[in-house]
């Protein structure tokens, strides 16, 4: 597993934006936030990579939209 600094940011149009970063060992970035999402079957996922990270996006009803992204430690 490799150790990440995680960045997730929640967009959503009826309330404030929120970010909260934490670190953890993650084995599949992808994996993790589709393991979140396992139960909203409105959730469409992408991911993207930017200077070295990878950015998974998740966008779900009403808008909400979602974003991890995962520097390696």
């Amino acid at each position: 597993m490799k150790k990440y600094e995680i960045v997730k940011e929640v967009y959503n149009p009826c309330a404030p934006d929120t970010c909260e970063i934490i670190e953890q060992e993650v084995e599949n970035p992808e994996e993790y936030v589709r393991n979140i999402f396992k139960n909203d079957k409105s959730a469409d996922f992408s991911v993207t990579e930017k200077d070295g990270a990878i950015i998974v996006e998740v966008v779900c009803e009403a808008a909400q939209r979602h974003r991890y992204t995962f520097s390696e430690i």
